[in-house]
């Protein structure tokens, strides 16, 4: 009797088993249909170049080689991203192979309509214009609410004159222009006697 009802939990069992076996497969395609929904984009751009006015005023502009906007308040771009601001205080421009950005929208009529990028992620070999200097990273991120780009990956900055790396990354702070550099620190300064 002991080993009959063993037998048959052990065939309980091993049915059950079989039976996820073969809806794992099943439960696998459901979930990746799902995920390819979710990142599916609302707006695709190819070849691209956007402008941004200010009372008449061009302040912005970016290019790039293929954009998509996301539900409800993303953005990826991606190919041999430029972008240029003019500010009072001078032109500052940057350049990335990618760029992910979170804007300050409820869904993307309300980001395409003007909405504040709240955050963006660029990757790849990235360079940041500052005044006379270019800082070259592979990683930074720009957060608009402290006004920073910063990251921790290794960083190297050229200006006249001077080169400085540095091997913890850097925090740039776009209102004060200001630059700091993290961890061990090296550089190179020529004289530029004329």
């Amino acid at each position: 009797m002991g080993k009959k009802l063993v037998m048959a939990g052990f065939l309980a069992v091993l049915g059950y088993a079989v039976f996820i076996f073969i809806n794992r497969d099943v439960r696998f395609l459901r979930e990746k249909i799902k995920d390819s929904q979710v990142k599916t984009p609302r707006v695709a751009l190819e070849d691209f170049i956007v402008y941004r006015y200010k009372d008449k005023t061009l302040n912005a502009k970016i290019s790039g080689r293929l954009g998509h906007f996301f539900e409800p308040n993303q953005i990826e771009l991606n190919g041999e991203i430029k972008g240029i601001r003019m500010t009072p205080k001078g032109t500052e421009t940057f350049g990335a192979e990618a760029v992910m950005g979170y804007f300050e929208a409820q869904d993307i009529n309300e980001m395409l309509d003007g909405a504040e990028l709240e955050l963006a992620e660029l990757t790849g070999f990235v360079e940041v214009g500052m005044r006379d200097h270019v800082l070259t990273t592979d990683f930074a991120e720009y957060r608009a609410q402290k006004g920073v780009v910063s990251s921790t990956r290794p960083v190297r900055v050229e200006g006249p004159g001077r080169v400085f790396t540095g091997e913890d990354g850097f925090v740039y702070n776009l209102e004060s222009q200001s630059l700091d550099i993290m961890g061990h620190v090296e550089g190179v300064v020529k004289s530029m006697e004329k």
